[in-house]
């Protein structure tokens, strides 16, 4: 009777200690992705590249959509045709963000030929009082989050993160920006 209680500890053991090993595999795994997101994401802002791009290929026709504006005005990316669009998608919750907007704002004042429009993560109410609070004169354009079939078909890896999308509606160059230096060079980097 004792041998058989033995027995079955050990084989409880042995599948404790199982699992644990299958747990610390897949945190291995895991962890190792969020290392190369990490490292995407802070590119730009230590001034080198990835090999990989990230985002939606450059060359490409940016996907199409129509959203209401802070105004609740219908805005859609076909309104600028002709024209450089600068695409920023933001969120009211990133602390990244809102260091970012006094540097979107200068930008958009100083480059009359890059029409910038802002898809901003947050309740409309959130982003209107952003719009009041930043003065900002491009639209805004309010999604409820990660989900949003928008920032599905822009492959959007995260905020602030940027499309140069050229007056043909091509997308030129895509990226993670925090100065305005850096948000120029984008732009620059994605010239026609």
């Amino acid at each position: 009777m004792a041998e058989s209680k033995t027995d079955v500890l050990l084989l409880i053991l042995m599948g404790v200690v199982i699992l644990l090993m299958i747990a610390i595999g897949g945190l291995f795994i895991r962890m190792n992705q969020l290392q190369r997101e990490v490292l995407t994401a802070l590119a730009p802002l230590q001034g080198g590249t990835m090999e990989q791009e990230i985002g939606l290929e450059r060359g490409m026709e940016a996907p199409v959509f129509t959203l209401p504006d802070t105004a609740r005005q219908m805005v859609a990316l076909r309104d600028f045709a002709g024209q450089k669009v600068l695409l920023a998608f933001f969120s009211t919750h990133c602390s990244a963000c809102k260091a970012m907007y006094p540097h979107l704002k200068a930008f958009s004042e100083n480059q009359e030929d890059v029409q910038v429009v802002m898809i901003s993560q947050g309740s409309a109410e959130e982003n209107r009082q952003l719009v009041q609070e930043q003065g900002f004169t491009f639209p805004v354009l309010p999604i409820s989050g990660w989900d949003d079939p928008v920032i599905e078909e822009y492959q959007v890896p995260g905020t602030p993160f940027f499309y140069v999308i050229d007056g043909e509606g091509v997308i030129r160059n895509a990226g993670f920006a925090g100065t305005l230096e850096q948000l120029e060079i984008l732009v620059e980097g994605g010239a026609e």
